[in-house]
């Protein structure tokens, strides 16, 4: 401000003397409206502030950090400008906004996401449309990965066995509804900061039971350190292909445990069983897997 424009400031001061004596003196129906419209102001010139434009969604959703930059997908952490609660919306890369498989495949995750209710799985609550076409997912926040976990401390056998029951609890419920994850990864397990209560993710390469990743114009879809064999060689899937997704992270996650007992010995066999090359070699379905892991915590588990 300069002394060529005293009015400019005068009718500033004026105007933020009355805001002051409102939110002092005001009801406090008034203030919760005079803060929402101060912070709705301030959204609204924050791009202006900062080094690099922070975009804003729908009119609703403020995009605050990218936390996921992937070849043909972005994860943003946003936050809803009025309730001021935390979400996550994954949404194509602008240079594939005119790509017809992958709107195809973020549709098909938001019906199947939204089809599923469960406190092991992470929340899809809804898809927006940008400005440009592209939809965009909008999922509940949660700021850790296991793999996170994994790089900071090694873990008791009570945590890596919490941390199986949410993952195979999740499961379950995935499969009651007649899906299948394929996608099974330290990257997609999300929590709040306690492994007891992990959340399944990322339904982006999810399939009904019996079908193929192919019918979708993949050729291959998953991570090869957790694919089952009949996920790489294109056969159709049934939620024994998770088992051995989780037979591999229960392997992962007692390479990073600090202990070792007749337990130990147990999650390692149930892990083996878990992740046998022939399908009918491992457990029926989840729930099976969970009835071991019970078990496991109490005696060895035959392989």
């Amino acid at each position: 401000m300069t002394d060529e424009h005293p009015a400019d400031f005068e009718e500033i001061a004026r105007r933020f003397s009355h805001l002051w004596q409102a939110l002092n003196h005001g009801s406090p129906e008034t203030r919760k409206i005079l803060v929402d419209r101060v912070r709705d102001a301030l959204d609204r010139g924050e791009a202006r502030l900062r080094d690099t434009d922070c975009e804003i969604v729908a009119n609703s959703f403020m995009l605050e950090a990218l936390i996921h930059d992937g070849a043909v997908t972005q994860v943003y952490r946003a936050r809803h400008r009025d309730l001021g609660t935390f979400h996550a919306i994954k949404m194509p890369k602008p240079d594939h906004a005119d790509d017809p498989v992958l709107r195809k495949l973020m549709l098909r995750e938001v019906e199947i996401g939204m089809a599923l209710r469960h406190p092991h799985i992470a929340a899809t609550q809804t898809v927006l449309r940008l400005a440009d076409g592209r939809p965009a997912l909008v999922m509940e926040w949660l700021g850790s990965r296991l793999a996170g976990f994994l790089q900071e401390r090694p873990f008791s056998l009570g945590e890596i066995t919490s941390a199986m029951t949410s993952v195979l609890s999740g499961l379950e419920a995935i499969h009651a509804g007649g899906f299948v994850h394929c996608d099974l990864t330290p990257s997609n397990l999300l929590a709040d900061g306690d492994l007891a209560r992990l959340k399944i993710a990322d339904f982006g390469i999810a399939l009904q039971r019996g079908s193929r990743h192919d019918q979708f114009d993949l050729a291959f879809a998953g991570q090869p350190d957790f694919a089952s064999p009949e996920q790489m060689a294109g056969q159709p899937l049934d939620e024994r292909s998770d088992l051995y997704a989780a037979g591999c992270l229960l392997s992962l996650l007692l390479g990073h445990c600090d202990e070792e007992s007749d337990r130990t010995d147990a999650l390692e066999a149930l892990a083996n069983r878990l992740s046998q090359q022939a399908p009918q070699d491992r457990p029926e379905n989840a729930r099976a897997a969970l009835h071991l892991l019970g078990g496991s915590a109490k005696r060895p588990v035959d392989a």
